[in-house]
């Protein structure tokens, strides 16, 4: 199986693709790449847009949403998503030096939204097994279970994409080009 197995719908070409055009047209004002590749399963089109309607819903501020949704996308090496979060972590008021750490898999400057990439990145290494010191850790920074939970959320989202776009390799929509990010040390993997 390759990329060229998965093809980039329009609403002419993707099955019950409509409702996933149309609410991904009103959320992101235009059809993402990453939703054409969807479309060829409705119910991941749907999910995806409902998943995200959710995350922006929860209790982490925009910025801290983008902190989870490119620590989750670097971890991932996913070279689509990270350009997409680069740009939407900027227009959501992530400062440009936070986004370029993120980019780079390096600290914040913010301790708080230092303390949360900490997290995200623990919960990702363990899958979901975090020591009780970065729970701590997490909760100190004033963080609650509600947050940890939020966090999950934001991974499941995550990886949905991230997968979607391994697998199906999504191009970069012209719309963050210039946010374009490579996976350092990762030759080009789109054919």
């Amino acid at each position: 199986m390759n990329h060229a197995d998965f093809p980039l719908h329009n609403r002419d070409s993707a099955p019950d693709a409509a409702a996933a055009f149309d609410r991904a047209e009103a959320i992101f004002g235009m059809v993402p790449n990453l939703t054409r590749k969807m479309a060829t399963s409705p119910a991941l089109a749907q999910a995806y847009l409902d998943l995200t309607g959710l995350f922006e819903g929860c209790s982490l501020s925009a910025q801290q949403r983008g902190v989870v949704l490119l620590t989750v996308s670097r971890f991932h090496g996913c070279d689509y998503c990270m350009a997409a979060h680069s740009m939407t972590g900027r227009m959501t008021g992530l400062p440009d030096a936070e986004v370029d750490a993120l980019r780079e898999d390096r600290p914040l400057r913010d301790p708080r939204l230092e303390a949360l990439r900490r997290f995200v990145h623990a919960m990702l290494e363990g899958r979901g097994w975090v020591d009780a010191a970065d729970l701590a850790a997490f909760r100190h920074a004033g963080f609650g279970e509600q947050q940890v939970l939020d966090v999950i959320l934001g991974i499941g989202l995550k990886t949905l994409s991230n997968y979607t776009n391994h697998i199906a390799g999504t191009p970069v929509d012209t719309a963050f080009e210039h946010e374009r990010w490579a996976a350092p040390g990762v030759a080009a993997r789109r054919t």
